[in-house]
């Protein structure tokens, strides 16, 4: 799919952009919308994550089982 960009300050930065880095404008927009994409997967999955854990935290209690450090170690002291 071609893309064609019909703002003036998309152009001014893109323009600005290939004078600092030298590099081409279709370069410099790719490397623009890999970065975006990361970003909004990252942010796709904090959503995701913060959602599940109050269910995970649930679990996890239910599950949970009292800790006796005790148990660690047999009769002489020595690790069981």
């Amino acid at each position: 799919m071609a893309v064609s960009i019909k703002s003036p300050r998309v152009d001014a930065l893109l323009e600005q952009l290939r004078q600092l880095t030298g590099r081409g404008a279709t370069e410099i927009v790719r490397e623009a919308l890999e970065l975006e994409l990361q970003r909004q997967r990252r942010l796709s999955r904090r959503r995701r994550l913060s959602a599940e854990l109050p269910l995970l935290q649930e679990q996890a209690t239910e599950t949970a089982r009292p800790f006796n450090p005790a148990s660690l170690y047999d009769e002489q002291g020595l690790p069981a």
